[in-house]
Parts: C-alpha cells; sequence; structure tokens
C-alpha cells in the first residue's frame, strides 16, 4: 500500500509537468499570435503613413481663376473658364485624360469628366497661335471644339505637372453643353480636378453683376 500511494504521487506530478508544458505551448502559441498580429498592425499603419505622404506630395494649388466671355453686360454670358494650377507638393501630377478627370458643374448641367482626350497645347503653341492670350481660345469653337483643354504656361513640353511648372485648365462651356454650358450674371459652378494619385482640387464661383471679356473670379 506504501508503495502504491508513492507510485500515485509520482503520477500526479507527472500529470501536474504535462499540465505545466501544455500551458507554456498555449501561451507561446497565443504571445505568437499577438506579436503577429503586431507587426501585421504596425505594417498596415506604415501603409497608410505613406500613402497619405504620397498623397500630399501629389496634390496641387490654384493660384487663379478666370471667366471669358465673347460679349459683354447684363445679358451676356460666360464661356470659357480657366484655372490656373501648380503643384503644392513635391511628386508631379499627370496630365493625361486617362489618369486625371476634370469635371463640371452647374444648377442646370453636371459633367462628371469634360477631359475625355489629351488635349495638351505646349507653351510654344500657345504662344504662337494665341499670344498667351485665353480671349480668343475661349471664343472659337471651330479650331478648339473639345470640351477641355491643358495649356502649358510653363513646363518642359510634356503633360506631367512638376515642381516649378504652371499650366492652365481651360474649359469650353459652350461646347461642354450648349444650352446649359454658359454662365449668366450671378449664375454659380463647380468644378473639380481629379488626379489618379492625390487629392482633388475643388473651385467654386459665381459669375459677377456684369459679365465682361475677361472676368477674374479668384487670384491675380
Amino acid at each position: 500500500m506504501r508503495t502504491l500511494r508513492l507510485n500515485k504521487k509520482g503520477m500526479t506530478g507527472i500529470e501536474t509537468a504535462i499540465i505545466v508544458i501544455a500551458f507554456v505551448i498555449a501561451a507561446s502559441v497565443f504571445a505568437f499570435a499577438i506579436l503577429n498580429m503586431g507587426l501585421l498592425t504596425t505594417s498596415k499603419a506604415q501603409e497608410a503613413i505613406v500613402s497619405g505622404v504620397s498623397q500630399a506630395q501629389s496634390s496641387m494649388k490654384i493660384t487663379s481663376v478666370y471667366a471669358y466671355s465673347d460679349s459683354t453686360g447684363a445679358d451676356a454670358r460666360a464661356n470659357g473658364i480657366v484655372m490656373i494650377v501648380q503643384p503644392s507638393g513635391t511628386a508631379s501630377v499627370d496630365f493625361g485624360h486617362s489618369r486625371t478627370a476634370i469635371s463640371y458643374k452647374n444648377e442646370n448641367v453636371s459633367i462628371a469628366d469634360v477631359y475625355t482626350q489629351d488635349n495638351f497645347l505646349t507653351e510654344a503653341v500657345f504662344s504662337a497661335n494665341f499670344s498667351h492670350s485665353f480671349t480668343n481660345l475661349a471664343t472659337d469653337p471651330v479650331t478648339y471644339a473639345e470640351k477641355c483643354w491643358i495649356i502649358e504656361i510653363q513646363g518642359d513640353g510634356n503633360k506631367i505637372l512638376d515642381g516649378g511648372e504652371i499650366f492652365a485648365v481651360y474649359m469650353n462651356l459652350t461646347n461642354i453643353d450648349a444650352t446649359y454650358g454658359e454662365l449668366p450674371i450671378y449664375k454659380q459652378f463647380t468644378t473639380e480636378i481629379v488626379p489618379g494619385q492625390g487629392s482633388k482640387l475643388t473651385f467654386s464661383g459665381t459669375m459677377p453683376s456684369t459679365i465682361d471679356r475677361v472676368m477674374v473670379l479668384t487670384g491675380y
């Protein structure tokens, strides 16, 4: 009987050891899972930070907005809008039509993307044909019949807006919608430039109480 008791105590010790080992293994697996989740969360947070920095670097800014008309007075309508844009970060913005969308809307019409072709005028072509003036471009529906053009004011001749370069986004409102695209007095409109990477650029404006051939809506 005494021998049996000793053996029973030995078995109890072995069982206790097995239980302890099982707890250690379970704790190790649990700790590995927590560590793995922590590493994954850190990696996702890093990706989010990098993405946020990239978004900020790819954003643009509007330096000025102009409206144009081929007539004047209270009954006239603006038929061209020009936004002068520059990059506000260090990254470039691709103005190819497959990479950038440009929308236009007022209370009567809404177009999700008016920039449907790679309509790009270099600084040299713009200078030679229009003497750096948007007035003729805004009132020439025959040669430039598309809805939207990207015009290089300062750059290296391609559709990539790099640091230090200046582009103009010109929208022919008559070609956007022959009936409702043009803007009479007090008419409000909104346009957005949505690049392939980076935050969108939004501008909302209102026509003044009288329409001139050239109107500065914001900037200089």
